[in-house]
């Protein structure tokens, strides 16, 4: 895997891999709705990386880059595999790999330190954070962000990714769901009468910013995981003043402390999440910002959501949660596994099997159900045969158009959501039920007589690669 030293490396590794065309600069989009909107209607049709410069009102320099692992040849350079890489390959590569965990590697100085910003020079309104939708309640500075705490009690150290908002010069508000890491580090300050420590780093290698957004075992360092998917320890120091590591080749990291709520806290929200819609909003945390640190020409990376349907800025995710199921799924003793691909954000996770035996679907969609994290949104589970690429969503329709028997293949089970979700009603909201229906789907041939399941009259494999290659000029049009 490659080792980006930083974000601007990964940059360079995108047009020099993947050519000219892969990153676009864009100069003279406003960092009110239009570097948003830019970056959607790219995304819709899987475009380049885009990187925005000369934003009004901010210095040359000051850049946002987005879409970063928008397509699944961008995800595969981010992880260091070929770009060509098919995508269940993706995958499958993430699920074989041999990680180990390896610690950062403390370093005495690093770009970030370039420019260190105190007192009156702090000014977070000094950074082109972008308004992303129109019905934003800010300007969310951090969206692929990393949040760095450490745990007083153990010292471990926790990295995160949640929403950032900017409130003045020196006022971040940040909201972190229940059950994060994150929160948990913090009431244990709060309960001690102290203020949370805390950093946010705003720029970081795709490695970085993949790891954040695992949400690696309580105890375990995301540092030290990104360590490992890079086969190399992150190179890290401390934050002035601070014993918070952060990344010495990150673009942008605000120092702070985060009082509890009741001392001081900022409407935060309402903000356009992943699912679609606007949810949370209320009176959140604040970090009381006394430090920045910044490169020269800083980039902050932005991860805007959009609907689940259009490919994610930060492929990450839809890829951890394929690799995660995939792996829960041979650890349960399923059988036969031939892949495992997530849509709109896992709202939907689709696996095939090769069936040995009568039961085999149903075993699968039990196994997949039991991964489900607390607090995670997914909906439906679909299980087909090893013949549909579920990597195309039109061979999964068609499986569960065809092979599916709606009185006897559908089953609902009740599972825990998160606030998040649109779908809770108002009555569920006010008494703290966090509750849904999640879908269970054998779209495979009855086992029974699959040998006899009427004949696909679908091109095969070997002969789509023979006219690929005979017909290319055609075919690429």
């Amino acid at each position: 895997m490659t080792a980006f030293r930083d974000l601007r490396h990964y940059i360079e590794h995108l047009t020099d891999t993947l050519g000219e065309g892969e990153v676009r600069r864009v100069e003279g989009a406003h960092w009110d709705l239009e570097i948003g909107g830019i970056t959607e209607l790219s995304a819709e049709r899987e475009g380049p990386a885009l990187l925005f410069d000369d934003i009004p009102g901010y210095p040359s320099g000051f850049r946002v880059f987005t879409n970063f692992m928008g397509t699944p040849a961008r995800s595969a350079v981010a992880l260091g595999l070929p770009a060509d890489a098919p995508k269940l390959d993706i995958v499958r590569a993430w699920k074989d790999r041999d990680l180990r965990l390896i610690p950062p590697v403390e370093v005495a100085t690093g770009p970030v330190l370039e420019n260190v910003l105190e007192g009156e020079d702090v000014d977070l309104t000094a950074f082109p954070a972008p308004r992303w939708h129109d019905g934003d309640g800010g300007r969310y500075i951090g969206t692929s962000c990393m949040v760095v705490t450490r745990d007083p009690d153990s010292g471990w150290v926790n990295v995160g990714t949640y929403r950032v908002s900017v409130h003045g010069k020196d006022r971040l508000s940040i909201w972190f769901l229940d059950n994060q890491h994150a929160r948990a580090i913090a009431h244990k300050y709060w309960d001690r009468g102290r203020n949370c420590p805390i950093a946010v780093v705003v720029g970081q290698d795709p490695i970085l910013s993949t790891a954040a957004a695992m949400s690696a075992p309580k105890g375990v360092s995301e540092y030290d995981l990104a360590g490992g998917l890079r086969g190399q320890g992150v190179e890290v120091l401390y934050a002035p003043g601070t014993d918070l590591p952060v990344p010495a080749h990150a673009e942008i990291v605000i120092v702070g402390e985060m009082p509890p709520r009741e001392e001081e806290s900022v409407q935060e929200g309402p903000f356009g999440e992943w699912t679609g819609y606007y949810t949370h909003s209320g009176q959140e945390p604040v970090v009381r910002v006394r430090q920045i640190l910044h490169r020269d020409d800083p980039i902050i990376l932005g991860a805007p959501p959009m609907l689940p349907t259009i490919p994610a800025g930060d492929q990450a995710v839809p890829l951890y949660a394929s690799t995660m199921t995939w792996e829960h799924l041979e650890q349960s003793g399923v059988q036969n596994v031939r892949g495992v691909w997530a849509y709109a954000r896992q709202l939907m996770m689709v696996v095939s099997i090769e069936q040995t035996g009568a039961g085999d679907a149903m075993r699968a969609l039990m196994a997949a159900a039991s991964r489900k994290r607390p607090g995670s949104v997914d909906r439906y589970i679909v299980v087909v045969d090893e013949d549909i690429d579920i990597t195309d969503i039109n061979h999964v329709l068609w499986a569960m158009f065809t092979r599916v028997n709606p009185a006897e293949s559908i089953h609902i089970l009740r599972s825990p959501t998160t606030s998040i979700d649109p779908r809770l009603s108002p009555a569920q909201r006010a008494a703290g039920d966090l509750s849904m229906g999640i879908v269970l789907i054998d779209a495979c041939k009855p086992y029974a007589w699959k040998d006899r399941y009427p004949r696909a009259n679908r091109v095969d494999e070997g002969y789509r690669a023979e006219l690929r290659e005979r017909w290319k000029d055609v075919l690429s049009l």
